[in-house]
């Protein structure tokens, strides 16, 4: 049995809808279990309306509601009465959410969930009358969560138990399961979403509870390249990486996965393939267990706009418990960690802007120095055993020196999987670039 996720422009025409009943014919004697987003774009579109004012309300509903019906009118010359009437029940629902005057985070996700109710209804009504047996099933009924609305874990006993009752049966009677991405339920039933791109995660929490032999995500890419092909004309694609490559790779900025897509598939063991809908025949790249390859880059990423925050206290030196506290008031306020740098008397952290970063920073200032330090942002090579291959360091700061760019922190991961580099956002692109052209394209 597989686990196969389509992406948003994979539900998002006609053609790419008949590509995915192709692929689902052509996987069928594997037990296919389907895993759909939103029709592209829609999900942006829906969180727009719910802040719009009352001169714009109406104009984003109608292009949600065009979004559908339009790809309806694409795919049947007479549109069936019951998918039209399941449609406008969605739209009247998710109206009536978006209307209301204050919305708490739990009333976004039910708005949110709407968008993968109305594309995998669509898909499976399709599937059906291509002659392939399907059901929409909604992932509210399947995966157990958290109670962190709009980026909600599953919980995976839960989840395990609750999705092999319902989709087992549906596999052993020969029909296609569609299920809505990026969605799942607390155990009193409120949904839940997985967060912005959670229907990776979702296909991956599916494989695990029904132990799938692979997890496919279909998007609009080949695979996962050595960096983003539309900055470096030279990135190559990556036919085989490991699950901590890959999990480095996404965490750092690499948009082909949510970055929590792996865990679950890590957990169970089971291989990953990142595919094209665009271009089925492509073999993608499959992310598994262990690397064949080590000693060697496999890829560079980045991310922009982040902060450096760099703390400092005198009353460190020979300090017991200083680090402990600091990292104590950070989770006390839920900001989330990408590097850390440490010395006698300060520390240095990188993160994305947070909602109660301020809160945190302020609380800090009250026995260290605090200097927030906007606009940088993280180069990350990737591999595994990186650190091991010869004058590593000295080739990075070779190449960047040779474009004028500053390092203002690096760090090693523990792993030997990641080098990170600290640098101004304005020189992302040149410094990846050139080390993706000197280091990559020379191994």
């Amino acid at each position: 049995m597989i686990v196969a996720k389509f992406g948003g422009k994979s539900v998002g025409s006609a053609k790419s809808v008949e590509t995915i009943c192709r692929i689902v014919k052509s996987e069928i004697k594997k037990n296919p279990v389907i895993v759909v987003s939103a029709v592209s774009q829609v999900t942006n579109m829906l969180v727009a309306l719910a802040d719009a004012d009352f001169g714009t309300f109406d104009e984003i509903f109608n292009k949600i509601k065009a979004a559908h019906f339009d790809l309806i009118a694409s795919l049947w010359e007479i549109s069936p009465t019951e998918l039209t009437g399941y449609i406008d029940s969605c739209l009247n629902s998710l109206k009536a959410i978006a209307s209301q005057e204050s919305k708490t985070k739990a009333d976004m996700d039910s708005l949110l969930m709407h968008g993968e109710m109305m594309s995998s209804y669509i898909i499976a009504h399709y599937l059906t009358e291509s002659g392939i047996k399907s059901q929409q099933v909604l992932a509210t009924e399947l995966i157990v969560t958290d109670r962190e609305f709009g980026s909600a874990e599953f919980i995976p006993d839960l989840t395990a138990k609750k999705t092999k009752t319902i989709i087992e049966p549906l596999l052993n009677a020969g029909i296609v399961p569609v299920i809505t991405g990026f969605l799942g339920a607390t155990e009193k039933g409120e949904p839940t979403t997985l967060g912005r791109g959670g229907s990776d995660y979702s296909a991956s929490i599916i494989g695990f509870a029904l132990n799938a032999s692979e997890v496919q995500i279909w998007s609009d890419v080949d695979g996962i390249f050595s960096a983003d092909p539309r900055a470096v004309s030279k990135a190559k694609l990556i036919k085989n990486i490991s699950f901590k490559e890959a999990s480095e790779l996404a965490y750092f900025g690499a948009k082909i996965l949510h970055p929590s897509t792996l865990r679950p598939a890590m957990k169970a063991g089971i291989p990953v393939r990142v595919m094209n809908t665009m271009n089925p025949k492509n073999s993608g790249t499959t992310i598994q267990k262990d690397s064949l390859s080590v000693n060697e880059i496999k890829a560079i990423t980045s991310k922009k706009n982040i902060k450096l925050i760099n703390l400092y206290s005198a009353d460190m030196l020979f300090g017991k418990g200083f680090l402990a506290r600091i990292f104590a008031i950070f989770s006390k306020h839920n900001v989330s960690i990408d590097l850390v740098s440490v010395s006698e008397v300060s520390v240095s952290v990188t993160m994305d802007n947070q909602d109660n970063l301020k809160l945190a920073l302020q609380e800090l200032s009250e026995f260290t120095s605090v200097a927030n330090l906007p606009d940088f942002g993280i180069v990350s090579l990737v591999g595994d055993r990186i650190v091991k291959i010869p004058h590593i360091m000295k080739n990075i700061f070779t190449i960047l020196d040779a474009q004028k760019i500053g390092v203002k922190m690096i760090s090693l991961g523990a792993t030997d999987i990641n080098i990170s580099v600290v640098i101004e956002s304005s020189k992302i692109e040149t410094a990846v670039e050139s080390l993706h052209n000197e280091l990559l394209l020379k191994l």
